[in-house]
């Protein structure tokens, strides 16, 4: 039973890879929104049997990542700007209001580090691995936000926030000629906490946030564009 749940979390961690990074992501294979998902291709990929890829993508539909189709079957999603801007702002104001809790716990001292720590690695093969990178660090000090009101269910939102707006995250570090300018403003945050200092912390995570919504349109654009490249190229 063990080996068939590890079976399954291996299957769902790659093609979750697939279906929050596009063509952006470092996997051989590359799966575009709007694609058919198959299930034969998928376990071919993943090497697993159909089973567990099944029971992967019924998981990652359960958690918005990816649509189902009645009588066709599983298909990757496509971002869609006004989705996208309110997924940020529902992130935005659960965020803010646990910045805006006592910020005076023993761990609010800790806050931030494997942030920091990203500061200090090595450069990165490439931009697209730096950017990568980058997101990770920004997507750990949201979960640090989220784990102040010690909600297991709000951390499972941002967590789900987190997966959703993923491609969105990397294609704008990635984008900006300053590769580390959006982990500045995470470290900011954390900052703000750290020195128990909410009203900067607020201030520097409506910064960030406020900045990604009103470039949503702009980035789904230049999506687009590098899907239809992509498409070309495959």
């Amino acid at each position: 039973m063990d080996s068939e749940f590890n079976r399954v979390d291996v299957a769902y961690a790659r093609i979750k890879e697939l279906v929050t990074h596009y063509e952006l992501t470092s996997e051989s294979k590359i799966i575009l929104p709007g694609e058919h998902l198959r299930i034969d291709e998928l376990a071919d990929y993943v090497r697993a049997s159909a089973t567990p890829v099944r029971q992967a993508l019924e998981r990652l539909h359960g958690e918005g990542l990816i649509d189902i189709v009645p009588k066709r079957g599983f298909f990757s999603r496509v971002p869609d700007a006004a989705e996208l801007r309110d997924l940020y702002e529902f992130a935005r104001l659960v965020l803010a209001y646990n910045l805006r809790r006592p910020l005076e716990s023993p761990s609010a001292v800790r806050f931030g580090r494997s942030a920091t720590r990203m500061t200090a690695l090595p450069p990165a093969h490439s931009a697209m691995s730096c950017a990568k990178r980058h997101a990770a660090a920004i997507e750990g000090v949201f979960e640090q936000i989220a784990q102040i009101s010690r909600n297991e269910e709000m951390l499972r939102m941002i967590k789900n926030f987190n997966d959703r707006s993923r491609y969105i995250r990397c294609l704008v570090i990635s984008r900006d000629a300053d590769l580390g300018s959006e982990l500045r403003d995470c470290l900011d945050i954390a900052d703000g906490v750290r020195s128990q200092n909410a009203a900067r912390a607020c201030a520097s995570l409506e910064a960030h946030m406020r900045r990604t919504i009103a470039s949503l349109p702009e980035l789904i654009r230049e999506a687009r564009s590098r899907w239809a490249i992509a498409a070309a190229a495959g």
